[in-house]
């Protein structure tokens, strides 16, 4: 038997709960503490603000990501690559939940720029591991830059790739780690 969630995470998935039902414009403190069953008190014990709240969605959904990262990493052959090659695939996924929750975040830090601080410290982050591993800091830089470009492409709804097109732009990136 798992033991109880924290409070903390509780109130995380209700946030998501709320965003993913209602949409990120309705993801009141109010209707978070509701959704998850706990006083508003009890919410602003844990996040005293919704740009706390907000923050630790990000910070949770960046680590969500890592963990996507580090399990498909275990998969693919030890070498330079290894690691942003995982980086390629945990981001290539398609994830209705994690697109929805996704965009609402980036709706959130688009009127809160304060609140990038935890992707950007993530960025570094990765680029630093990336070049450890042994590439070049512009292949590793290319690499990071189009993921992203294509992820928020996505979310914003920009992009038209069909399937195939979608997964050549994976396949091409996938031989560039190779170096």
């Amino acid at each position: 038997m798992s033991p109880p969630a924290s409070s903390r995470e509780v109130i995380l998935d209700a946030a998501e709960a709320v965003v993913l039902e209602s949409g990120a414009g309705h993801m009141t403190l109010d209707a978070v503490a509701a959704w998850a069953g706990v006083s508003k008190g009890g919410l602003l014990y844990h996040f005293p603000t919704k740009e706390a709240l907000l923050k630790a969605m990000l910070e949770r959904f960046i680590k969500q990501i890592d963990e996507t990262r580090k399990k498909k990493a275990k998969g693919l052959k030890k070498g330079p690559g290894r690691e942003i090659k995982a980086f390629i695939l945990s981001n290539a996924d398609r994830d209705p939940k994690k697109e929805q929750i996704g965009s609402a975040l980036l709706a959130a830090v688009a009127h809160d720029p304060r609140l990038l601080q935890p992707a950007r410290e993530a960025f570094r982050r990765r680029l630093t591991e990336f070049m450890q591993s042994g590439l070049i800091f512009k292949r590793a830089a290319v690499i990071i830059f189009a993921v992203h470009g294509l992820v928020f492409s996505e979310l914003l709804s920009l992009s038209h790739l069909s399937i195939k097109e979608r997964n050549d732009l994976i396949e091409e990136l996938l031989h560039l780690a190779d170096g």
